[in-house]
C-alpha cells in the first residue's frame, strides 16, 4: 500500500511539473495574463466556457473578479476548517497548496500573483483540451476525497459529500450533485465514483456535470 502511494506521489509530481509548463506557456506572470493580451479563449456559447466561469466564481469567494494565492489556499482551508475533521486539514492544505504552486507558478518559483476569469478560461482551454493531465486531476481528486472522508471508510455519505461542496464554496444543488456522482445509486460515493466524476468535470468538453452542484 505504501509503495503504491509513493509511486502515485512521484508520478503526480512529474505530471504537475508538465502541467505548470503547459499553463505558463499560455499565461503571463501577472494578473491579467500576457502583457500583449494574447490569451487563448473559448468562443461565447462554448459549454466549457460557461463551466469554467462558474468554477472561477466558486474560487472567487469575495467576488472581486480576481483570485490570488491567499484566496485560493487560505480561503479554501478556512472554509474547510468549518466542515472537515481537524485531522484532515493538513492534508487538504497540502492538496490545494500543491495545486496552486503547480498550476500558477513556473519552475523558477516566479509565481503568478493572481488570475482573472480570462486567465482561468485560457489556462483550462489549453491544458484540459487533451487527456494528458487526467492523472493529475485524479491525484488532486483523491486528495479531496481523503479530506472529506471523515471516518476513513473509503466512502462519502451524503453529509460528507455536502461538506466537500460547502468547503468548495458551493451553496446549492447538494443532493443533485450527490445523486450525480453516486453513479450506482448506492447512497454512498466511493473513491472511484468521486475521481471519475472529477475527471469528467475537468476533462470532458461538455457542460453536463453536477460535480460542483448546480
Amino acid at each position: 500500500m505504501l509503495n503504491q502511494v509513493l509511486q502515485e506521489y512521484t508520478a503526480a509530481g512529474l505530471l504537475w511539473f508538465l502541467l505548470l509548463l503547459a499553463v505558463n506557456d499560455v499565461m503571463g506572470r501577472s494578473c491579467g495574463g500576457h502583457q500583449n493580451g494574447q490569451r487563448e479563449d473559448l468562443e461565447e456559447g462554448d459549454k466549457r466556457r460557461d463551466k469554467w466561469v462558474r468554477f472561477f466564481n466558486l474560487l472567487d469567494a469575495d467576488n472581486d473578479g480576481v483570485v490570488d494565492r491567499h484566496e485560493y489556499i487560505n480561503g479554501s482551508v478556512e472554509r474547510a476548517m468549518g466542515y472537515f475533521a481537524p485531522e484532515k486539514i493538513n492534508a487538504f492544505n497540502e492538496t490545494v497548496s500543491r495545486a496552486w504552486s503547480s498550476f500558477w507558478s513556473t519552475p523558477e518559483d516566479d509565481f503568478q500573483q493572481c488570475f482573472d476569469v480570462l486567465d482561468f478560461i485560457s489556462a483550462h482551454a489549453a491544458v484540459f483540451n487533451t487527456t494528458m493531465f487526467q492523472p493529475s486531476v485524479k491525484y488532486w481528486a483523491k486528495g479531496l476525497f481523503r479530506a472529506a472522508d471523515e471516518d476513513d471508510d473509503e466512502e462519502l455519505n451524503v453529509f460528507e459529500h455536502k461538506a466537500f461542496l460547502q468547503a468548495s464554496n458551493v451553496h446549492k444543488g447538494f443532493y443533485k450533485s450527490f445523486s450525480f456522482v453516486d453513479e450506482n445509486q448506492s447512497r454512498s460515493i466511493d473513491k472511484k465514483e468521486f475521481v471519475t466524476a472529477a475527471v469528467d468535470y475537468f476533462c470532458n468538453r461538455y457542460d453536463g456535470s453536477l460535480f460542483y452542484g448546480e
